[in-house]
């Protein structure tokens, strides 16, 4: 079993040797170092996760002389740490950490003076910073290699998307996961080199959108360079899709439509839709004059001193000028 689990070992540390000086032909061959205190590491730590180098060294910097002191950066407004960290991706999520990783530092020392971590053990500074609110696994990992020197693989999103587009770690491998896969094939003294320059690859323009693509089936350390040679080629163009045939129109369904779209015609300058309310008002006037009609019996009562007055007019009676007439003799 040791001597399968050393040739794994070699087998890991040749690809990433070959892959290094490959990348080496990309992005050169000088390594950045930084050397800073304990909390400014913490948010250079902050700045550089899935970001470049230089864009993360120039946002520090920016975020330093912005504000009085790292006190003011601690009360200040999450709105205001990203306007100022704004050319870095994520910069909002940045601000709320690093005023977090201030308070939690404040908090601890009543002050900003973090160097106790340089004199901790391995195991100490993990649970210190364990403790801290909104501190990322790459934050721990990239102040324990950078202030405690610990054979650690710094491993953000960005790089572990690349890694497993390229077949270095295995494709269901979180970062921790892919940290201690890529340990036993580099040394303390490559980790720095390895890490940068596959962060250089990972945030690189031209191939962030070749690694959004994943592979159709998962790739191992023995395709790393066949991945690396296709990446830099120009990207494949996808077939287009032939156009889906034009289904004809069912003439049912025009015929019906048409038909639901002509106006109904109205009838008498009336539209169809007051009709109804009309005929309706009709039924209640009819309703309402039969109920005022008065009984019959009344207007036979009424009717009768009319039929006497005409008579009487038809005689001659008349009570102003007429005389009674004499009764005329028969011969």
């Amino acid at each position: 079993m040791g001597t399968t689990k050393a040739t794994k070992a070699a087998d890991k540390s040749q690809v990433c040797r070959k892959f290094v000086s490959a990348l080496h032909k990309l992005y050169g061959k000088s390594v950045p170092k930084i050397e800073l205190p304990v909390v400014e590491t913490m948010l250079f730590a902050t700045c550089l996760e899935d970001n470049p180098w230089e864009p993360a060294e120039a946002g520090l910097k920016k975020l330093l002389s912005s504000f009085f002191d790292l006190n003011e950066i601690r009360v200040s407004s999450v709105n205001e740490l990203e306007a100022v960290l704004l050319p870095l991706g994520d910069a909002d999520w940045k601000g709320l950490r690093i005023r977090s990783i201030l308070r939690s530092v404040f908090e601890a020392t009543y002050s900003y003076d973090f160097e106790k971590l340089r004199r901790q053990t391995m195991e100490q500074a993990v649970k210190t910073l364990k403790k801290m609110q909104d501190v990322t696994p790459f934050i721990r990992d990239f102040v324990l290699h950078e202030i405690l020197g610990s054979h650690l693989v710094c491993m953000d999103n960005s790089m572990l998307t690349a890694a497993k587009w390229l077949g270095l770690v295995p494709a269901s491998c979180d970062q921790h996961e892919a940290s201690e896969f890529l340990k036993a094939g580099l040394k303390k003294s490559e980790i720095s080199e390895f890490c940068y320059l596959l962060r250089c690859l990972a945030t690189d323009p031209k191939f962030v959108p070749r690694f959004a693509d994943h592979a159709e089936s998962e790739q191992s350390m023995a395709d790393v360079m066949t991945r690396f040679a296709e990446l830099q080629l120009p990207p494949k163009k996808k077939p287009a899709k032939p156009p889906a045939p034009k289904e004809a129109p069912k003439p049912a369904k025009v015929v019906k439509s048409e038909v639901s779209k002509k106006p109904v015609p109205a009838a008498s300058g009336r539209s169809a839709a007051s009709t109804p309310a009309v005929s309706a008002k009709t039924k209640v006037a009819k309703v309402s004059n039969t109920s005022a009609k008065p009984p019959k019996k009344a207007e036979t009562s009424k009717t009768v001193p009319k039929k006497t007055a005409t008579t009487t007019a038809k005689k001659g009676t008349n009570s102003r000028t007429s005389k009674p007439t004499k009764p005329v003799k028969k011969k």
